[in-house]
């Protein structure tokens, strides 16, 4: 394995590495070990980790024409503490080896058919390289129990995984919200009572949230309906694979996982909510440090 830090870009505020340097580990057939720079530590106002600090692993977006991983992100995971590890698609199983932790961020990309209500037919099992870097992530962070934390199109890969099942879009779904916008404060978050994610937010049960999703989680009403179709027994009886902790009032699905297996998943960027000093959100990444902490003790 060869170490790079990746490199701070002011201009689209993302640390990013360049193509050609992930190329060329692909064509010497070498994993390239990505990580932050002490001096980009210093940069986000963030102590440098300790040598014995767990590591996080994060799956790197390409919404910029670029290997990256937006300011927003990086900040609310350092302040955790923890050191980070970029991973890349091409060689996402090898560079997790050794993480404690993972994130996995919101982007554009195509899901598996598989996924969704309306499945198309379709050999492919996964369209691009990044939804299958997802899967494989999200399967090896299984294998190994370690936690996961998903954030809005990272939260619809996990839910996928476990067979939940996703709408392309809100067609199929009647709701005054609109769940695509640009607001700080979109929509009401109804929050389940003592639920992880409860506990994360100090038990608030109503909060707002900003919203920046096109697809979503079918309604809980749906994925029992369909799962009971599916295994031929009453809808009352299904007992699903992950826990709803939160919906927008409008009965969306935002947030869900599992606390056995240390997983949770958020439809919205408490990052970005997180960056303007709302403690609550930056709750959401300390839980995934957290929770690293906890595995390592027991």
């Amino acid at each position: 394995m060869k170490h790079y830090y990746v490199e701070y870009k002011p201009l689209i505020k993302a640390f990013c590495i360049s193509d050609a340097v992930i190329e060329k580990c692909v064509e010497d057939l070498d994993v390239p070990m990505l990580s932050l720079a002490p001096k980009d530590y210093q940069r986000l106002g963030c102590a440098v980790p300790r040598p014995e600090a767990p590591t996080v692993g994060f799956l790197m977006g390409r919404d910029k024409d670029c290997y990256s991983a937006d300011w927003n992100y990086i900040l609310a995971i350092a302040k955790t503490g923890v050191k980070l590890r970029f991973l890349t698609y091409q060689h996402c199983e090898l560079q997790m080896q050794g993480c404690n932790g993972l994130v996995l961020p919101g982007g554009a990309f195509d899901s598996p058919e598989s996924y969704y209500a309306d499945a198309k037919q379709t050999n492919i099992e996964f369209p691009t390289l990044r939804s299958k870097a997802y899967a494989l992530c999200i399967r090896g962070a299984v294998a190994r129990q370690i936690p996961v934390l998903g954030i809005c199109a990272g939260a619809q890969m996990i839910a996928g995984e476990f067979g939940l099942k996703l709408y392309r879009n809100f067609d199929d779904v009647e709701t005054p919200i609109e769940h695509y916008t640009h607001q700080d404060e979109a929509h009401r978050l109804d929050v389940v009572p003592n639920s992880p994610l409860a506990r994360i937010l100090n038990n608030q049960t109503q909060i707002f949230v900003n919203s920046r999703h096109r697809e979503l989680v079918a309604p809980i009403r749906i994925q029992r309906e369909m799962w009971a179709e599916a295994n031929h027994v009453a809808a009352k009886d299904i007992q699903l694979p992950l826990d709803f902790y939160a919906f927008a009032n409008d009965g969306v699905p935002e947030a869900w996982g599992s606390e056995d297996l240390h997983i949770l998943c958020v439809q919205f960027h408490p990052e970005d909510l997180a960056a303007y000093g709302n403690d609550a959100m930056q709750g959401i990444y300390q839980w995934l440090a957290d929770e690293i902490g906890k595995k390592v003790k027991a």
